[in-house]
């Protein structure tokens, strides 16, 4: 999710070379500033309509992808407005759409995708529903009509909906990855007493709960136009491509806003320590973590460049670990975590050090070389993503999804050249555990048990 713009040869010349990171601090700011001027001359022209049933599309012609087109889709509702006890209904309704239409069936859907050489994927996560259509510039009308009948027009029959649930409840009986069990344990202590505190996906009981009615009830309530945006970046006529849009797309009915009124998630206050006792592991899954700034909070931009430099810092005292630091933005509080694996008799020596590194990175001056490293790679990853259709697309879905304004994919640069190094210690300070943190560990207890007693008091929990 960032800047929408690819980089121009002569720049990526320039950082290949380094020629940024080997001159004065000064000139780094210089080098950044230019690339952010470069930048920000090579947007593309959107053009942005509101249809009078509310819905925001966007059209951001381009020659650089050829014909290949993608149509994007965002809707504002996500798994968390799940009610409570049938988690992850959204997930399911999203595993439903493309069985039946008003007009057609699932063969007929398929043969219109092959018919046009084009694919679908359809996605969820806690904020929002995404959808991205990928096909050939001379497909654009066949398949944003296909786009709307799904997502305007579904239907939701009984034998699709049983088969449908029946095949989410399978997957979710299958022995889990330890890592991502871990982090769901992780997530429902961190976030306890919110919507967040459950499996997106839901479990077998949430999940065995929800009915067909839920399913038809979530749609009608929740696929609305005027929390919605339609993005769309090929090579096309904005301008007949807008009427053929609001012909097409005018017909969805918008509904009455729903308020996104959770309770905010906290930092823990002290340390809470849970473990899960695996007797027969020679090995010991540990994850540490806490909250992270939302997309809008001022200080977003410099706490991700802070998580980058502590992961940095982690690497170079731990450069054989299987360490990963991870921040993830949210609506709401997101979480921040540093997840790991050792030999049971060295995790908690890797805990250790972790926890000294971030008091240290809390503490301590960033240097103007680990500045530069941090917005280096940032601006990489940005223009990583922003070289596909796929990634442009996205970028413009991000910035609706999370209101950060038509103007976001133009300021991203600046964002990162105005994160100094105070500001990314500052930032360090109010995100990296500030009153607290969740540590949870799953291996032998009674190799854990001494050191971690002297981390903080134990809770175990149930296999």
């Amino acid at each position: 999710m960032m800047e929408t713009i690819p980089i121009i040869s002569g720049i990526n010349e320039m950082m290949n070379k380094k020629i940024c990171t080997k001159i004065l601090p000064a000139a780094v700011l210089i080098c950044v500033a230019a690339i952010t001027s470069a930048a920000q001359d090579v947007v593309p022209d959107l053009n942005s309509r509101r249809l009078l049933n509310d819905l925001q599309v966007t059209l951001a012609p381009t020659r650089q992808f050829g014909d290949s087109m993608t149509a994007g889709l965002v809707l504002r509702y996500g798994a968390a407005f799940d009610p409570e006890g049938k988690g992850g209904l959204t997930n399911l309704v999203i595993r439903m759409l493309m069985k039946s239409t008003a007009d057609r069936s699932e063969r007929d859907i398929l043969a219109e995708l092959e018919s046009l050489g084009a694919s679908i994927d359809i996605r969820c996560d806690w904020d929002g529903i995404r959808i991205l259509m990928r096909v050939r510039s001379a497909g654009f009308e066949r398949a944003l009509l296909l786009l709307y009948e799904i997502v305007g027009e579904a239907r939701f029959e009984e034998a699709d909906f049983t088969a449908v649930k029946q095949s989410i409840l399978d997957d979710l009986q299958k022995p889990p990855d330890p890592r991502r069990r871990i982090h769901n344990q992780f997530e429902s202590v961190l976030f306890q007493g919110t919507t967040y505190s459950r499996p997106l996906e839901g479990t077998p009981e949430s999940v065995s709960d929800i009915t067909l009615g839920d399913v038809r009830y979530f749609y009608r309530r929740f696929f609305s136009p005027n929390q919605a945006a339609l993005q769309i970046v090929g090579n096309l006529d904005p301008t007949a491509a807008h009427r053929y849009v609001a012909r097409i797309w005018g017909l969805w009915v918008r509904n009455d806003e729903i308020p996104f009124t959770f309770a905010r998630p906290r930092n823990p206050s002290g340390r809470e320590i849970h473990v899960e006792n695996d007797r027969e592991s020679p090995a010991a899954q540990f994850i540490l973590g806490g909250m992270f700034p939302r997309y809008e909070e001022p200080d977003y931009t410099s706490a991700l460049l802070a998580a980058r430099v502590l992961e940095e810092r982690i690497n170079k005292l731990l450069p054989t670990s299987l360490l990963t630091v991870s921040a993830e933005g949210r609506r709401l509080a997101s979480p921040f975590y540093i997840q790991g694996q050792a030999a049971a008799d060295q995790a908690l020596d890797q805990i250790r050090d972790v926890l000294t590194v971030v008091e240290e990175m809390k503490q301590t001056t960033v240097t103007d070389e680990e500045i530069a490293s941090a917005r280096q790679s940032m601006i990489d990853e940005f223009n990583g993503k922003l070289k596909t259709v796929d990634g442009l697309c996205n970028t413009l879905l991000d910035a609706e999804l999370f209101r950060l304004g038509s103007n976001y994919i133009s300021l991203f640069f600046n964002r990162v050249r105005r994160s100094d190094a105070e500001a990314v210690r500052k930032a360090a300070d109010a995100w990296f555990f500030p009153d607290g943190d969740v540590l949870l560990v799953r291996g032998p207890l009674p190799v854990l048990k001494t050191g971690l007693d002297g981390l903080g008091t134990i809770q175990l929990l149930a296999p």
